[in-house]
């Protein structure tokens, strides 16, 4: 018997409210969402309409009790080298926990950054520096950083640099984590076998808490082990395989985690897996 909650990515075409159904109809037990378009700067604000419809479908299709998870936008760069950017992505990230709060979001997940050449330390101190915006603030939604791949100068494909960042955050307003086990794999942690799903976990324990780790990015890779780079593969189709995945959903320290599939192939794919 499975310990996680299962859930998928779905779109807001038509509007936000129509997501709840569309998580439904693939048979998802939780799910995840863009508050916006993903790759424009240009910010929404929900009118009352559009929040209290939102909230109505989510108890409609029992959801009520159930996590709803936001991808922040993929232009957001909390450590970059451009001022303007930086500043940017900083009011981009203000606006999207100010959107989930909204809807009653219950975690927003976001890539840390990339730092452009300045190095790794600069960069785990600008994304603590950047999410000194969440502030004294009592917030609904959660933040959660993505673990990462390891391409190009991206902060966050060790646990150390989560840690660290975690730590220099705002003590109200602790971030939480969230594992992709695509980004994990890549990035050399071995989820696959069974010795090398233990070691990374009891590595989570030790780091970052596996309690702290609130959302599963359930990818496969369409690359090897320790490749540093992000292909999403279908569940079973890439090098994590079936019977890493197996393990991975039922281990009882995942129990009640949310479990978000991403993968290639859409709705079709996500019933299937």
């Amino acid at each position: 018997m499975t310990e996680m909650i299962f859930g998928c990515h779905v779109s807001i075409s038509g509007g936000v409210e129509f997501a709840p159904q569309r998580a439904d109809e693939v048979g998802a037990e939780c799910f995840q969402i863009f508050t916006q378009n993903q790759r424009q700067w240009k910010s929404v604000v929900f009118n009352e309409q559009q929040k209290s419809a939102f909230r109505k479908e989510r108890e409609k299709f029992g959801y009520k009790d159930r996590a709803v998870v936001s991808h922040a936008s993929y232009l957001i760069n909390l450590c970059a080298s451009e001022p303007e950017k930086l500043q940017r992505s900083r009011q981009a990230l203000f606006e999207e926990l100010q959107r989930c709060d909204a809807l009653g979001v219950d975690y927003l997940v976001i890539h840390p950054g990339a730092h452009g050449g300045n190095g790794e330390e600069w960069g785990i101190r600008t994304i603590a520096e950047s999410l000194q915006i969440l502030g004294e603030r009592e917030w609904h939604v959660r933040l959660l950083l993505e673990t990462i791949a390891g391409q190009g100068s991206g902060v966050g494909y060790r646990l150390e640099q989560l840690a660290q960042i975690i730590e220099l955050a705002p003590k109200e307003n602790k971030p939480g984590v969230c594992a992709d086990t695509c980004h994990l794999f890549a990035a050399g942690y071995d989820i696959a076998t069974e010795e090398g799903w233990q070691t990374t976990l009891q590595i989570m324990e030790e780091i970052i808490g596996v309690d702290n780790i609130a959302v599963w990015h359930l990818n496969d890779s369409m690359h090897p082990l320790g490749s540093r780079r992000d292909r999403h593969a279908a569940i079973g189709e890439g090098h994590i395989g079936g019977e890493g995945f197996r393990r991975l959903v039922n281990d009882p320290r995942l129990k009640d985690k949310a479990g978000i599939l991403e993968i290639p192939g859409g709705s079709v794919k996500y019933a299937e897996n």
